[in-house]
């Protein structure tokens, strides 16, 4: 399934999201009125403007968010409104995860908000220099056998060719860009803290991507998930003509293959 096809899905489950505030905010109006009418009377013309403005912001925000997937949008009047779409997103994300059932209509519902995130960055047509990206992978692409400590100085990787590691250190130095290899989230914040990027190419399974995506916003990141031929957390990998094409789309470079 393709990007585009990916975000569909996302925008179709949160349809179903918008609908749901919609109607909890219509709720809400309806249990507060006769309490209002009874107690305080005078707020019941305020309590009616405020839930209908914002239910009428929620359709709004749902229409914007389609429209900036759809339709060509102005480079400065994106850039203004993707804060509050992010933000948007994110809350629609958070009632669908407890609404879709099964954990494989969650996992393609993870992967289609991870792909609207990534367009919402991809429609701002970006020009980063290589030197302020950094592209950061989790410690479970490195060959668990491995003798060789790369958290904390990706340069001790030998390039053996047993993990995919070699060949994005390799391609991060062909691009000029940064690479680093972090445990968890508390170092891979460190470790944008420290190096202050202007954007990032972050791999890693779809709970933590999310979570780091939606923790450096609106830093942009694009995101791409790893493939566990082991199972979670082990001797993963990543595919590498994905992450070539972020990072060409980001600097607007060609690189060969490594």
């Amino acid at each position: 399934m393709n990007a585009r096809s990916s975000t569909s899905i996302f925008l179709a489950g949160a349809a179903l999201a918008a609908l749901l505030l919609a109607l909890l905010a219509g709720l809400c109006h309806l249990l507060l009125q006769p309490g209002l009418a009874l107690y305080a009377p005078v707020l019941v013309r305020p309590a009616d403007w405020f839930f209908a403005l914002l239910i009428a912001t929620d359709v709004g925000a749902y229409v914007l968010l389609c429209l900036f997937f759809l339709a060509p949008v102005p480079a400065r009047a994106g850039q203004r409104i993707q804060p509050f779409l992010r933000t948007y997103a994110r809350l629609l994300f958070f009632l669908l995860r407890h609404v879709v059932p099964g954990k494989k209509r969650q996992k393609r519902l993870a992967h289609a908000y991870i792909d609207y995130l990534n367009q919402l960055v991809l429609r701002r047509h970006l020009r980063v220099r290589p030197e302020k990206i950094l592209i950061l992978t989790p410690h479970c692409l490195q060959w668990d056998q491995c003798p060789h400590k790369i958290t904390r100085d990706i340069h001790n990787c030998r390039q053996c060719g047993r993990c995919p590691v070699g060949a994005i250190l390799a391609l991060s130095q062909a691009a000029g860009a940064h690479f680093a290899v972090a445990t968890g989230g508390t170092l891979a914040r460190q470790i944008v803290r420290d190096l202050r990027p202007k954007a990032i190419v972050a791999i890693a399974c779809e709970r933590d991507l999310i979570s780091g995506m939606e923790d450096v916003m609106p830093l942009p990141v694009l995101g791409l998930l790893n493939r566990r031929p082991n199972g979670p957390c082990f001797n993963t990998d990543v595919d590498l003509h994905a992450l070539r094409v972020l990072l060409e789309t980001l600097t607007g470079e060609r690189y060969e293959r490594t």
